[in-house]
Parts: C-alpha cells; sequence; structure tokens
C-alpha cells in the first residue's frame, strides 16, 4: 500500500481518538482542546511504527504538529462548538478527515517519495484549509440550521426594531438569542414549556434570596430583585425567559409582548453576519 495512504489511514484513527476526547473528555474546553492536540501523538507514533512507515517517527512527529496547525486553523474558521450542529458522528467524520490530511501531509515531508506526491499532500492540506476558511459562514450556516431543524420546540423570537441579534446557541431542545442596541443588551431563552411561567420564576426564586416573583398577566411573571427584573412568559409550546443589560422591566415587558415565530433562516443567519 502507497505510503502515503498509510500515513492517512494512521491519520484518521488519531482523528478518531480525538474526536473521542472533544465529546467524552474534560469539561474544561482548554484542557480538553490540550488533551486532542497532544495526547494522542504516542498512539499515533506507535500507528506509524505499525504502518511500517519509514521515518516513522519523524512521519508522525510532523504528521501531529501538521494535524495541530491544520486543527488550529480549521477550529478559527469553523470551530466544534459551531460544528456540533451537525451531529456527533459527522464533526467525528471532519476531525477524522482532518487527521488524515495532517498525517499524510507529514509522511509527504518526511519520506522519501516522488516531488509531484510531495505536492499534492501539501497541496490537499492546504486546500482543505482554505475550503474551510472561505466557507465558513456557510458552515455555520449549516450547522446551526440542522440544529435548530432538530429541535422539537418552536423557533421563536422578538421582534425588536434597532436591536441586532448577534448571537444564537442550540443547546438540545434550549435556544439562547442575544441581541444588541447600544447599550442595551437582551437576552432571551426559548426553552420546552415543561413547567408554567409561574413555576418557573418560582423556582429561581429558590435559588436565590431577596427575590420576590409578581404575576403582570396570564401566563405572564416578573422576577424582581434589587438588580433588575427577569420576565417569564409562555408561547405555543415554549416557556421564554428574557433577561437583559441595562434594560429596565418596562422594556423586557415591551420586548416580551413582540414574541413571534422565526424561521430557521431569521435566527441562523444574522448570527454570523461579519462587521
Amino acid at each position: 500500500m502507497n505510503a502515503l495512504i498509510r500515513a492517512a489511514l494512521v491519520g484518521a484513527v488519531v482523528g478518531l481518538a480525538q474526536a473521542v476526547i472533544a465529546f467524552h473528555g474534560p469539561d474544561d474546553a482548554a484542557g480538553n482542546l490540550l488533551l486532542m492536540l497532544f495526547a494522542t501523538l504516542p498512539l499515533g507514533m506507535l500507528l506509524s511504527w505499525y504502518a511500517m512507515l519509514r521515518n516513522w517517527w519523524l512521519a508522525s512527529l510532523l504528521g501531529q504538529f501538521a494535524l495541530i496547525a491544520l486543527y488550529v486553523g480549521l477550529n478559527v474558521t469553523a470551530p466544534v462548538s459551531v460544528m456540533v450542529g451537525f451531529g456527533a458522528w459527522r464533526v467525528g467524520l471532519i476531525i477524522m478527515a482532518a487527521g488524515a490530511c495532517g498525517y499524510a501531509l507529514g509522511a509527504g515531508i518526511a519520506l522519501p517519495v516522488a516531488a509531484p506526491v510531495r505536492v499534492s499532500a501539501v497541496g490537499v492540506a492546504a486546500s482543505l484549509f482554505l475550503a474551510a476558511w472561505s466557507n465558513q459562514d456557510v458552515i455555520a450556516l449549516a450547522a446551526q440550521s440542522r440544529a435548530m431543524t432538530a429541535r422539537d420546540t418552536s423557533n421563536v423570537a422578538p421582534d425588536l426594531p434597532g436591536f441586532r441579534l448577534d448571537e444564537v446557541e442550540v443547546r438540545g431542545p434550549e435556544l439562547s438569542l442575544r441581541y444588541e442596541r447600544a447599550p442595551d443588551i437582551l437576552l432571551v431563552e426559548v426553552l420546552p414549556e415543561t413547567m408554567p411561567p409561574a413555576q418557573a420564576c418560582a423556582d429561581e426564586v429558590d435559588r436565590h434570596e431577596d427575590e420576590t416573583c409578581v404575576q403582570a398577566a396570564p401566563d405572564l411573571w416578573i422576577l424582581r430583585d434589587d438588580f433588575g427584573s427577569v420576565v417569564f412568559t409562555a408561547h405555543g409550546n415554549t416557556l421564554v425567559r428574557l433577561s437583559g443589560e441595562d434594560m429596565d422591566e418596562k422594556q423586557l415587558l415591551a420586548a416580551a409582548a413582540t414574541l413571534r415565530p422565526v424561521g430557521l433562516w431569521e435566527l441562523a443567519a444574522p448570527a454570523y453576519e461579519r462587521p
């Protein structure tokens, strides 16, 4: 079997190990990343030796660092936090592909191969990075849209002229939106309606002191404390929580009154617009 193909297979297995660490490793993001990038080096060396690559130690070392550079570059353009919207197995395939390209690149540099083969190995790795860089918005939007499609909960958002939707996060059935109009910041959490607004408000009171819940209307409750207010309301099959920075209770109630169903692209597209 061609040495570059064997190196690519080694890299794919290393990428699989990195994917397992990414989804089942430490919760600390920095620790998880370091473990992904460096803890798999011994595995890469062992597999390179088993695959009988010439200069296996150098090929695996260069392959690992090529993979690190490639992965960091891909993570800048299309972070794993964005790609998780594609689902675990698709993200695993992406990381395995990066591993295969990284080790093929390392082998192309370390092994005595023909110049065209060496150039091809470098070109494939560079093409992968450039493709991700030039299509980062498409990747982000596709991942976000897929994650929102998988939710059983309706997509709901306020209609806020003058505010810009600058962050959208999907965590399973939960949807978090961040709107900004300097100096105001509005945070909207759309949750499955597993409890009425009154109970959701009361549950937060149970966790804090010096707070009270006040009913403003049917299915509309306000949590008040010395620092501000949080509004809980029901809309369709969702429980919506509204809070803000530099926004008073009247503004939060006005935002709650504008809640309406929204489409995927209205939520996804603004979140990744470049200034």
